[in-house]
């Protein structure tokens, strides 16, 4: 696998990156990529959301192509790292400068869950969060950062395990929402808990063309790392999710989707991210 061995040294700097905390409202940088915090107030889940901003070393608020953006779940390691990644390949000429952006949680087990689950709030029985989380990342972070920063349109949405199972929410309720979707070791629950409707979601979102973004990278670990942090368990939605994108996706859509046997649940998160950014931005991806 081309350059591996410095995407592996440069994924275990970024692991090593501690958060820093600031106080909301709040905007300071804390590193050479231009981390700055911020809290948006939210119409749509009725409570106070924090972003971290990954700013690219070089970054010019008035330059004429602007910037593509990168919205991550979970922020913490994940985004740091793909800041740290992003600008790695930029140093390479292997993709453009990018604006990474991390959503902090606030519930995540609940804000993830959509809307046609239930779940039980304050002993009550109420719909899952997803789809008023869905409505603020689209009415309200995607504008904000439009305003805030110098983007160009050109965004893409990335999640990992429960994470990665609200960008395939996202996919099968707004699929033109952005240009790319990183789908990484998607956990849709025990015996496929959370799976069935959303992928009936899809498929009729699909099948009625609501639009349809540039590229969908999806991948799992395999069954070649075994203990705790397997995702064997993961495999059969993974090719459920494959086979439903196969038979639906215009040809035009890049669709790309692997099994890194030897990965495991935290480890299939570092590579693929590095993989899909190098399919996603770069001229001549190659990636085996």
């Amino acid at each position: 696998m081309k350059s591996i061995l410095p995407i592996m040294l440069l994924l275990l700097s970024a692991l090593g990156i501690s958060s820093s905390s600031h106080s909301q409202d709040a905007v300071s940088v804390s590193s050479s990529l231009g981390q700055q915090d911020f809290s948006i107030q939210s119409k749509n889940t009725q409570d106070t959301r924090e972003i971290v901003v990954h700013l690219p070393k070089n970054y010019d608020p008035d330059r004429e192509e602007g910037y593509p953006v990168i919205y991550m779940l979970d922020a913490g390691t994940a985004d740091k790292m793909t800041a740290e990644i992003a600008s790695f390949y930029h140093w390479g000429d292997l993709m453009p400068e990018v604006i990474v952006i991390g959503l902090k949680n606030v519930r995540r087990g609940f804000d993830f869950l959509p809307h046609y689950y239930g779940a039980k709030r304050d002993g009550e029985q109420v719909p899952g969060n997803g789809g008023k989380l869905l409505a603020y990342i689209e009415n309200e972070l995607i504008p904000f950062a439009d305003n805030q920063f110098n983007t160009n349109g050109d965004n893409v949405f990335a999640g990992h395990s429960w994470g990665g199972q609200f960008v395939t929410y996202a996919l099968s309720q707004s699929p033109g929402l952005f240009d790319a979707y990183f789908i990484t070791s998607p956990a849709f629950g025990d015996d496929r808990k959370y799976s069935k409707k959303t992928f009936d979601a899809l498929e009729q979102t699909l099948k009625q063309d609501q639009g349809f973004p540039d590229l969908i990278y999806l991948s799992v670990g395999g069954e070649g790392s075994p203990g705790p942090l397997s995702d064997s368990g993961l495999l059969p939605d993974y090719y459920r999710l494959t086979a439903l994108l196969k038979q639906y996706l215009p040809e035009e859509v890049k669709f790309y989707h692997e099994v890194h046997d030897s990965a495991n649940h935290t480890s299939n998160g570092a590579i693929s991210i590095a993989k899909a950014l190098q399919l996603h931005f770069a001229t001549s991806p190659e990636v085996e």
